[in-house]
């Protein structure tokens, strides 16, 4: 029976049995706190400490789907890719003089600036 749940019947992070000041702090490389994708994860745990693990795999797959998102980057890559067809397509046809700007930086040049309107100094 298909429901459009994205989220496992059984949906378990990564927790030890035993709980240490020293499994908090090897936990930390896991988490997503204080990267680009840290809003959402917290999001999605908020979510998922209201409802508990039964119900939130109902109400909050919008939450999962928009951090599963930032992490793998699927969409971003899939409209980049269908923009560079779109500008491939249309030199071919003529209506472009060249496929792509001359001076456009190369592939993994560019690095944006994420935190650019949160500046502190």
């Amino acid at each position: 029976m298909a429901t459009g749940n994205v989220m496992p019947d059984r949906y378990q992070s990564l927790t030890p049995i035993l709980k240490t000041p020293l499994s908090d702090t090897l936990a930390l490389p896991l988490s997503q706190q204080g990267r680009l994708c840290g809003f959402f994860e917290a999001q999605f745990y908020k979510c998922m400490e209201a409802y508990g693990a039964k119900l939130g795999r109902k109400y909050c797959d919008f939450e999962n789907r928009d951090f599963n998102e930032c992490v793998t980057g699927d969409k971003q890559k899939m409209r980049s890719e269908a923009i560079r067809a779109q500008r491939i397509k249309l030199y071919k046809e003529g209506k472009l003089e060249t496929a792509f700007e001359e001076n456009h930086p190369a592939p993994g040049e560019f690095k944006p600036d994420h935190f650019q309107w949160n500046r502190t100094h």
